[in-house]
C-alpha cells in the first residue's frame, strides 16, 4: 500500500464548500482518486510519500 497527501474541494452543505488537505492509503494513484471521489472530493491533488514519513503517515491516514 501506498500513502498520499492530498489537497482537494469538498462540496459541503449549505454553501460549506472548502478545500480540505490529508493523507489517504490507497494500492495506487487510482485508487487514492476512487477513494477520495467516494468522499465527495474533487478537484483532487496528490503526492505520493516516502521513505520514514510514509510509513508514519500509514497509522494516521485520514481515509484508508
Amino acid at each position: 500500500m501506498s500513502v498520499f497527501k492530498f489537497r482537494a474541494f469538498t462540496i459541503g452543505k449549505e454553501n460549506d464548500d472548502h478545500y480540505e488537505k490529508g493523507t489517504v492509503v490507497a494500492r495506487d494513484q487510482a485508487d487514492a482518486r476512487d477513494k477520495l471521489r467516494r468522499e465527495r472530493f474533487t478537484n483532487i491533488k496528490l503526492k505520493q510519500l516516502t521513505g520514514v514519513s510514509a510509513l508514519v503517515k500509514q497509522f494516521t491516514a485520514d481515509i484508508r
